[in-house]
């Protein structure tokens, strides 16, 4: 089989790449920019039994996960593909688990503000963030939290929790996220919140060897 991440396991001798299973885990693992070199295949697999058995804790609401800044994208990545492993099946084609990259998309969302029109990718970004089973959200380390970037995340948090939906934030450690906000009493007051719900909906470390 090519490129599958079921291969060890196919009892098929020939693939004519037709398959619902590779198209359905392709097309999210595609979405989610999950190519077949990826760490997540090797580099962490040790991780797999602890990670899982944390990540079936819950299956609806906010769960945190704090990762070495260095190692906070991989950690991301790693949660993505299980989540995938364990939604890919009936998704048809809909995206059923998302990796939001936090930073890009306040980028791409201010970028939009002096268009005529919002962008496509970004309109479909946003609808995926509405209603995927599964929002896993990161990048979160170079991110300058003043009002708009808090008060972003806190809707989203609070959008999908409304809705009874899957949310897991990966992030360094809550002293190593940046604030634009000194001085400015909603800013500090914003951040706070937000710190305080990360924290209380922490369910592990990762770190990686």
């Amino acid at each position: 089989m090519h490129n599958c991440i079921f291969t060890p396991h196919c009892t098929e001798t020939f693939c004519d790449k037709s398959c619902p299973t590779l198209v359905e885990t392709s097309y999210l693992l595609e979405r989610n920019r999950i190519d077949m070199n990826n760490p997540v295949f090797k580099d962490m697999y040790y991780k797999l039994d602890s990670v899982l058995k944390e990540l079936n804790s819950a299956e609806s609401g906010l769960q945190t996960f704090f990762a070495n800044s260095k190692d906070s994208v991989k950690v991301a990545q790693f949660i993505t593909y299980c989540e995938i492993c364990k939604n890919w099946k009936g998704s048809r084609l809909h995206c059923s688990v998302y990796n939001l990259q936090y930073s890009r998309f306040l980028e791409d969302v201010k970028k939009s503000w002096s268009m005529k029109q919002e962008p496509e990718d970004l309109e479909y970004t946003r609808i995926w963030i509405d209603t995927c089973k599964v929002l896993v959200i990161s990048n979160m380390d170079y991110v300058r939290f003043g009002d708009f970037e808090t008060q972003t995340l806190l809707n989203i948090l609070q959008s999908r929790q409304s809705n009874d939906k899957k949310t897991i934030v990966v992030t360094p450690s809550l002293s190593r996220l940046v604030t634009a906000g000194s001085g400015n009493n909603s800013s500090n007051l914003f951040f706070e919140s937000l710190k305080q719900i990360l924290n209380s909906s922490k369910v592990g470390t990762v770190e990686l060897k």
